[in-house]
């Protein structure tokens, strides 16, 4: 052969090669520009009609506006104490909370020119739309090509569950459950375990896994949760070689190091929310309302039934998605001597063995850490993350065979291959999509129509002295709706302090508030019930008295002591969180609330003293008391009520306890005539402050404790000393082992 020939042959290499380049690309841009456009597209009314949300997203926003009002009033926003829902908790000292306090930054560094409800709106809309590209870096990280991270960005938003919390459209839409931070945690959820993977491989990349990581898990703590368990069992994903099983063991410990280090540092970045969290884990409520299976999970036998009949990917359409997720996992396994393939096995596996939950596995479970408190049936988000990568896999076979041949009659079979799995997968979702726009349409219009009746009622309520607001809950209360808004949504959408517990139980009064009897004067003035709102025709005791209609909806008002009062206490007692509500239920049932008794209740550290009831022992002995309400006892003068204070002027008859009617948490602080006082628990977990008879003025303050601004400065530090001690260690070897090597080299030779 002439060189002539060889150099012709080199060129016909190259421009086969450049064609490959080409193609390739354009078919992955456009693959990108049409999974990121359809959710931008198909999503736009999230942002473009406005309604109040309809699901969780309420609360998420309520807790965004109280991020707002802490960073304005220079408060700790890590930690500021959240009053209008279920008698006040610090959601954010147990709560994920860096998107509330994300978008209340933004908000405020923009000068508040977009409206924090907007804001809020087109934040979860953009991140939502831009998730095919998180699926598709991360896939491009672990080493896949490009083909195959492009086909994981056109499957990623599109499974479809019956409201399983997983990565479909209907965990975050207006007509679905609002999951807010999940949306920030599942896109950061694949960069993050594709980051700490290389850090597992290599080495390096410290700063940013630690980065990504910490943001998962303070989006979502389960997510981040699943982040490092999987990061666990990558450790020992790699192809085994018989031959060299020393290496392969030494691979493995190299790893489990990295992976040590990891955990530490993010720990510690972190620290200041989760020693917190810890530390005061028992005033966390468990409820004991929640259905097993948000613990338990559904077991094997429902979950592999439901995966073999598409209802985990493909619910209500024809399994197109789960098809894919089983060719991908047999196509994966073919391929097993290289490691990137197995990935996606592992994550699909490992998930989807743990989302059989306590149901399958028992006490079994309890090998992972914080078992007792996980919700299990969270786990379907490694599902659908591990089935993503696989249909990716599965998807990008037929594209890469037609693109190695750089022939259009090839490309056109992948294309129609494609279509044919995906247009049920779209054309499904376009639907559920468009019913989502109707119903925010139809909304738009009910709520416009009511509005001048609804705004009305909204005004006086807040003109009015401070109080809750009762517009029931189960039952009634969930059929006292404008189209699908309850109204007890949208008070708690005006801020209003609202009684029930419609977005959380987090609280240990979670539990009680849910069995509130709305005929009992007492258990009105126990949770500082004063206003009413019900719909026409509802009938009321003689103390619920009318103060005003508007249209349809009626508005009462009740007599109370206000937000405190003066009660007695002549019992102790003393447990865990698990035996508190069987004590609170039977506290409530008892005359003990109607004379005004209101035991002292310690959780945790017991005091030593004989007189302590174990709470275990507190319902037959709670049954077997005789109370009376005894001499009068004093009077509220006044009140103040602000965003993380209370405040009183009392005047006092006989030593008593100053009772605030709201949830007790260690972090408050109390001061009584300036000078500072104990604050205790009183059933049903709230504050209370001892008072000698006289005239007081006492501040009830919730104040976060100086560790956590601590804790916080080190996490701040520890991020930008990694950044410096990688960059340095780069430098160090540049310079050092770099020449080292090159001499080492040269003298070999």
């Amino acid at each position: 052969m002439t060189t002539l020939d060889t150099h012709r042959d080199e060129e016909d290499s190259a421009s086969i090669s450049g064609r490959f380049w080409r193609l390739e690309s354009f078919i992955v841009i456009w693959v990108l520009l049409l999974a990121v456009g359809f959710n931008l597209v198909r999503l736009y009314p999230e942002v473009s009609i406005k309604v109040p949300d309809l699901n969780d997203a309420g609360m998420h926003l309520l807790l965004t506006e109280l991020a707002v009002d802490a960073i304005s009033g220079r408060a700790d926003f890590t930690d500021p104490w959240q009053r209008t829902m279920n008698t006040g908790f610090p959601l954010f000292h147990y709560y994920q909370h860096l998107p509330h306090v994300s978008v209340a930054l933004v908000y405020v560094l923009t000068f508040r020119v977009l409206p924090l409800v907007d804001l809020f709106n087109w934040m979860g809309y953009l991140i939502l739309s831009i998730f095919p590209l998180s699926i598709f870096w991360s896939l491009r990280r672990f080493g896949f090509d490009r083909l195959a991270a492009a086909m994981g960005g056109l499957v990623a938003s599109h499974a479809a569950t019956n409201f399983l919390y997983g990565f479909g459209y209907t965990s975050y839409v207006w007509h679905g459950q609002g999951l807010y931070p999940q949306i920030w945690a599942m896109v950061l959820l694949p960069p993050a375990l594709a980051s700490g993977y290389r850090v597992l491989r290599v080495g390096r990349g410290y700063f940013w896994a630690i980065l990504l990581l910490a943001a998962t898990l303070m989006s979502h703590l389960i997510y981040g949760y699943m982040a490092f368990i999987t990061l666990g069992l990558l450790t020992v994903v790699q192809p085994m070689r018989l031959s060299d099983p020393k290496s392969v063991a030494v691979a493995i410990w190299q790893r489990w190091r990295r992976l040590a280090i990891l955990c530490l540092l993010v720990i510690i970045v972190t620290s200041y929310f989760l020693v917190p969290l810890f530390l005061d884990r028992q005033y966390l409520n468990l409820s004991v309302w929640d259905n097993r299976f948000l613990y338990d999970s559904f077991g094997h036998a429902k979950v592999l039934k439901g995966l073999v009949e598409g209802k985990l990917f493909d619910f209500g359409r024809f399994p197109s998605l789960t098809t894919l997720v089983f060719a991908g996992f047999v196509f994966c396994v073919m391929r097993w001597r290289e490691e990137r393939y197995l990935i996606p096995i592992a994550i699909f596996t490992l998930w989807l063995l743990l989302y059989f939950g306590r149901a399958t596995w028992g006490p079994l479970v309890n090998v992972l850490p914080v078992s007792s408190d996980l919700h299990m049936h969270r786990f379907i988000a490694g599902v659908h993350l591990g089935g993503v990568y696989l249909a990716a896999i599965a998807l990008a076979v037929p594209w890469r065979w037609a693109v190695s041949r750089a022939k259009m009659w090839y490309v056109a079979a992948a294309l129609a291959i494609t279509l044919l799995f995906l247009l049920p997968i779209y054309s499904e979702r376009t639907s559920y999509l468009d019913e989502n726009d109707l119903g925010l349409r139809q909304s738009q219009i009910a709520l416009a129509k009511e509005d001048p009746e609804l705004s009305g009622l909204f005004e006086t309520l807040k003109q009015l002295p401070p109080g809750r607001v009762w517009a029931g809950q189960e039952g009634w209360g969930d059929n006292y709706r404008v189209a699908y808004h309850p109204i007890n949504l949208l008070l708690h959408s005006e801020g209003l302090d609202m009684m029930g517990d419609l977005y959380h139980r987090f609280s240990l009064t979670g539990d009680i508030v849910k069995t509130f009897d709305e005929t009992r004067w007492e258990q009105y003035n126990l949770y500082n019930v004063r206003y009413v709102v019900a719909p026409e025709g509802r009938n009321y005791p003689e103390f619920v008295k009318p103060v005003r209609q508007f249209g349809r909806h009626r508005l009462y008002r009740v007599d109370t002591t206000g937000y405190f009062d003066l009660v007695g206490s002549d019992m102790t007692l003393a447990g865990g969180r698990t035996e508190f509500y069987p004590a609170a239920a039977s506290w409530l049932g008892s005359r003990l609330p109607s004379v005004k008794q209101h035991p002292i209740v310690f959780l945790g550290s017991v005091p030593k003293t004989e007189s302590v009831v174990p709470l275990s022992a507190a319902v037959d002995v709670i049954r077997e008391v005789e109370a009376s309400a005894g001499p009068f006892r004093g009077e509220i003068i006044s009140e103040e009520i602000g965003s993380n204070f209370y405040a009183t002027h009392v005047k006092v008859e006989r030593e008593s306890w100053l009772l605030l009617k709201a949830t007790y948490h260690p972090n408050w602080r109390a001061t009584v005539d300036g000078v500072e006082a104990d604050a205790v628990m009183l059933m049903p977990s709230f504050v209370g402050v001892r008072l000698s008879p006289g005239e007081h003025q006492v501040r009830l303050e919730y104040r976060p404790r100086l560790l956590r601004l601590v804790l916080l400065c080190l996490g701040l530090i520890t991020l930008p000393m990694i950044a410096l001690s990688e960059k340095c260690g780069v430098m160090v070897y540049s310079r050092v082992a770099g020449p080292i090597s090159r001499s080492v080299g040269r003298w070999h030779r």
